[in-house]
């Protein structure tokens, strides 16, 4: 079976006819989101009163760029309107709202203060009144504020305040408002009535009004991350009912919560965009089972490009985070490194990563090394030199799994022959570490009379998860269709992580564990130059795994670290090929022979590879799998005198 060729351990980027990153036009992101702005479009269209539209996001998303730059797509909603509060001149402790024209708040603020002068002195205001309700377009609740007005002052009637109205939310322009929020607390959403004490005594007046993110949204649109809500799962209910009601009830202390001050609840228009993960989604679907009729309106941000079928939709999309976040220009070399990088990160060869946050951090320190050096350009060798002085900063753990291996400690061969012994992958991930990275793991069988049962000792000693337990029972599901299919099997097994005293999950090690008891009920030797990595099925199908990368480079480091034969390698699932984004190291070796990464698709495959024989058939004694139903057939004495004879034969 050929090894891969070093072509195929990596991703290969064609180009365009570009010599810079800035031969590429700049696009942002939301170019890239058909779904999002499919969403957007709707939206625009949607007639209903403040509509949600639920966003499945991920970490590192720039939510407000891409609110943005749709809503200037797309939006049409551009009712938008300046807010006031003004005292009520019939019950003080009840101040209204006022709905001014956008952009016309400060005037009406000047024409109401000119008014009241020319109100309080006995002097005619008429002019004064008919510019107001011209310039609001003859609003009822504006006409009917300034008759009671005029009427109040020619009363004689006093004020809780000198100043008649609090201007809270002004319209500079005519630029539908976007508001993100971010660590809110009700206060901050809702707005928030204040208090004053003078000589013992509590109150408050429309100018102790604060107003929230939700007026400040108001007539637009509204961001807010979901997981902002389950931690106050009370703001999700309460932002609910202002969406359903079209007003906006005032916050105010806990401790404030008798005293009595009501302002009139202004009116709501607004669009509300709920951003989070899948897994936040849910939560919130589980708060509140009527999140599904509410946010009818839904689109997945993709997190990953097709190279295959658009590469140069995402050069422009790194030309755009270029520019946004003022790096340098890169040569085409960097490009292409670039492009690799965010190819591993999704772990697939044909598909390229969207995720800023993670692309622009490796842009920031090749831009350092750039500036270090006074290049204009970003090169190639700028992006490698990032990598590695990341990886260096950040592989203290494990130069600490490599130490147990050079003192001794970690009992692993990578040379020789070993009977029920192999040599798995694994990959770690520590919590609070940024990277995953690979160890490899050493498995043992051994096999006793006993009822046919396999005892995954991992899962006894409550050190395996689910997915562990399931792939345990598919190997025994194997054993079983495969040589005890007539007789019961009369040897039972113990299968073990050795030297692993922390909890194991995934299906991963099927492969390995699977191969180790072959090797254990035929007594063949394993190569211990292989590491091998792969789930099964039933039927001896070799299925693909994650983390492939890691394990491999984590079986190399191991192999370096006790030399270099040539000899050594990795199985891998044929399936996993797309997945291959190896390092430069890793590379080199297998491009001067000295590792080699075989693909395998059955277990026979495996077999032929690890032991060096053929697993044949179980009806030919001349193969593997024929020499392990003769052992059985032999201890349940179902093959005593052909067994007799076939051995007589043999000397």
């Amino acid at each position: 079976m050929q090894p891969l060729s070093p072509a195929e351990l990596a991703p290969a980027f064609s180009l365009p006819n570009i010599t810079t990153l800035d031969d590429a036009a700049p696009l942002p992101f939301s170019a890239l989101q058909q779904r999002a702005d499919s969403a957007f479009a709707t939206l625009a269209g949607l007639n209903g009163v403040n509509p949600i539209l639920l966003l499945n996001g991920f970490a590192g998303l720039d939510v407000e760029e891409l609110v943005q730059d749709l809503v200037k797509r797309h939006a049409n909603h551009a009712d938008l309107f300046d807010l006031c509060y003004a005292e009520n001149l019939h019950h003080p402790q009840k101040p209204i709202w006022l709905r001014l024209k956008a952009g016309t708040g400060i005037e009406f603020c000047e024409l109401v203060g000119q008014l009241l002068e020319l109100s309080s002195r006995h002097l005619e205001a008429e002019h004064i009144v008919e510019r107001i309700l011209k310039k609001q377009e003859r609003d009822e609740k504006v006409a009917d504020y300034l008759s009671s007005l005029a009427r109040h002052v020619a009363a004689g009637g006093g004020f809780s305040h000198p100043v008649l109205i609090n201007l809270m939310v002004h319209r500079h322009d005519h630029s539908i408002p976007i508001v993100h929020a971010r660590q809110f607390t009700p206060e901050q959403l809702f707005g928030a009535i204040h208090f004053q004490t003078e000589q013992g005594s509590v109150f408050s007046h429309h100018h102790l009004l604060e107003p929230g993110l939700i007026h400040q949204a108001n007539g637009g649109y509204l961001i807010v991350p979901i997981e902002e809500l389950l931690e106050q799962p009370s703001l999700w209910f309460r932002l609910k009912n202002a969406l359903a009601t079209r007003r906006v009830e005032w916050s105010r202390p806990g401790e404030m919560a008798a005293f009595y001050f009501q302002p009139e609840p202004p009116p709501l228009d607004v669009h509300l965009i709920l951003v989070g993960d899948r897994l936040a989604v849910a939560e919130l679907h589980l708060l509140d089972r009527e999140l599904d009729t509410l946010a009818f309106l839904r689109a997945d941000i993709i997190p990953e490009w097709d190279a295959v079928a658009d590469l140069p939709s995402y050069l422009g999309y790194l030309s755009h985070l270029r520019h946004k976040h003022r790096l340098r220009n890169m040569d085409a070399g960097a490009v292409a490194r670039l492009c690799r990088y965010g190819s591993r990160i999704t772990e697939h060869q044909h598909r390229l990563s969207l995720v800023e946050g993670q692309l622009v951090a490796m842009m920031q320190l090749a831009d350092v090394i750039a500036a270090r050096e006074h290049s204009e350009l970003v090169t190639e060798r700028h992006l490698r030199l990032a990598q590695e002085e990341q990886d260096q900063r950040l592989n203290f753990l494990v130069e600490q799994s490599d130490l147990g291996v050079r003192d001794g400690q970690y009992l692993i061969q990578t040379q020789g022959r070993e009977v029920g012994q192999i040599n798995g992958l694994s990959v770690i991930q520590i919590a609070g570490h940024p990277y995953d990275f690979g160890e490899p793991v050493r498995l043992t069988a051994t096999v006793h009379l006993g009822d046919g049962d396999v005892a995954d000792i991992e899962r006894k000693a409550d050190l395996a998860g689910h997915i562990h337990a399931k792939a345990m029972m598919i190997i025994h599901g194997y054993l079983a269709n495969l040589f005890g299919a007539e007789h019961p099997s009369p040897l039972s097994a113990n299968l073990v992580f050795e030297q692993s005293y922390h909890e194991i999950d995934g299906d991963s090690a099927a492969l390995a564990g699977l191969c180790a008891l072959l090797s254990a009920l035929a007594r063949e030797p394993i190569y211990q130059h292989f590491a091998i990595t792969g789930a099964v099925d039933q039927f001896g199908n070799v299925l693909p795994v994650g983390g492939v990368n890691e394990k491999i480079e984590g079986f190399y480091r191991l192999c370096r670290l006790q030399g270099l034969t040539g000899e050594q390698g990795v199985l891998i699932p044929a399936s996993n090929r797309l997945q291959l984004n190896l390092s430069d190291e890793v590379a080199e070796a297998v491009a001067e022979g000295r590792f080699h990464i075989h693909p395998v698709a059955r277990v026979e495959d495996a077999i032929a590879l690890l032991m060096g024989c053929e697993a044949g058939k179980v009806d030919d004694p001349y193969t593997l799998f024929g020499r392990i139903r003769e052992r059985l057939d032999d201890l349940n004495g179902h093959n005593m005198e052909s067994g007799f004879w076939r051995r007589l034969w043999r000397r």
